[in-house]
């Protein structure tokens, strides 16, 4: 089977659906990362992607040594694997997690375990979470930019949230950090430079307020996938992507990063229906990004008038659009959210350059 860059031996002899990774894009595109922000130690890459530490043995052997995660297991698997920095993205309340959190970080001094603050409770659960442990956490005020997810509200609300947390026992501020979530699906250039433009304005008022009252605030942490290379320019600003890895047909919409679509999931076509100009496949909802809009959900490799119409749990239904495929026919679908996918499975097929499967990646954080 050959489409395109994609080549694998044998496709019988694999049970479908089934994820597969391609081992030398996925290496491309860590080389492509670096290029682009000219060193490692400008990059924070989010494991909620790859979930794996196979895929994190291959970051850490680049260079990177600092990384961003949303959930327990993921950071639990950071630390285990010796990484030296590792951010709690994910605004931190159950007093279960909480405990997790600080036995972490206590059983692990060597990595320096960082998380985000928005809210007063935030603080104060924290505070005294680390105060019963004899410990000092490095925090980050998550500032929304225009998400409307997470984050206090930029302006005069952020500027004084920001020294409340400076002036919290057992905390000690570093910086901001930002996603913003709001660029995500906005192909054009200009408009998501406008939209990041406007967050580093709101940065600056929290770092101005900071300066004025002696507080630190030169360790921020900003962007996403569809951000990320917009916020280079700010010398105090690190960068968190994380789809990059291994790219999705979404992330492809943006003609100004070179990263390769390095996951894919392997299906088959098992029905047809002339009369409609469709085919049924085995990609339903359980194997491939169930987060996105339908017709967003895959495309297939190949076939670029292809579109997916419906999708139940083990379905998916395609209009053909003049594309040939027939019952029994294997097919490439490629994720409009690689993150979301990934967690379907609990391990990647790795392919390598003469389409060979080599071995797996595991999926070692895929639960909560």
């Amino acid at each position: 089977m050959q489409v395109g860059e994609y080549r694998l031996e044998n496709p019988r002899e694999i049970e479908t659906p089934e994820l597969l990774v391609f081992e030398d894009m996925v290496q491309r595109n860590i080389d492509a990362v670096i290029r682009i922000c000219g060193s490692t130690d400008r990059i924070v890459p989010h494991a909620k992607t790859h979930k794996s530490a196979d895929v994190l043995k291959l970051q850490m052997a680049a260079g990177f040594r600092s990384f961003k995660c949303a959930t327990l297991p993921e950071a639990e698997l950071l630390v285990r694997h010796g990484v030296d920095e590792v951010i709690f993205a994910y605004p931190l309340t159950h007093p279960r997690k909480i405990e997790r959190f600080a036995a972490l970080k206590k059983a692990h001094p060597n990595t320096s375990l960082k998380a985000i603050v928005s809210a007063p409770e935030h603080l104060e659960a924290l505070s005294q979470a680390m105060r019963r442990g004899g410990m000092e956490l490095e925090v980050y005020v998550d500032l929304d930019t225009g998400m409307r997810r997470t984050g206090v509200q930029p302006g005069d609300e952020a500027a004084s949230f920001y020294i409340q947390a400076a002036r919290t026992p057992a905390l000690r501020t570093l910086g901001l950090h930002v996603f913003d979530g709001h660029t995500l699906y906005k192909p054009d250039y200009d408009e998501r430079k406008s939209l990041v433009d406007q967050s580093i304005a709101y940065m600056r008022h929290v770092w101005d307020a900071a300066d004025a009252h002696g507080l630190e605030a030169d360790d921020n942490v900003a962007g996403g996938s569809w951000s990320f290379h917009l916020y280079l320019g700010e010398p105090n600003v690190r960068v968190s992507p994380g789809t990059w890895i291994y790219w999705d047909s979404r992330n492809a919409t943006m003609d100004e990063l070179p990263f390769e679509i390095a996951a894919v999931v392997l299906g088959q076509v098992i029905d047809r229906d002339p009369g409609m100009d469709t085919v049924t496949t085995d990609v339903g909802s359980k194997a491939c990004s169930p987060d996105q809009p339908i017709p967003n959900r895959f495309t297939i490799v190949g076939h670029p008038r292809a579109e997916l119409l419906a999708q139940s749990e083990e379905h998916g239904v395609v209009k053909l659009n003049g594309e040939k495929l027939d019952v029994g026919d294997f097919f490439l679908a490629a994720p409009g959210h690689a993150c979301t996918t990934t967690v379907k499975f609990p391990f990647a097929n790795v392919v390598d350059a003469a389409g060979r499967i080599v071995g797996r990646y595991n999926h070692d954080a895929r639960d909560h």
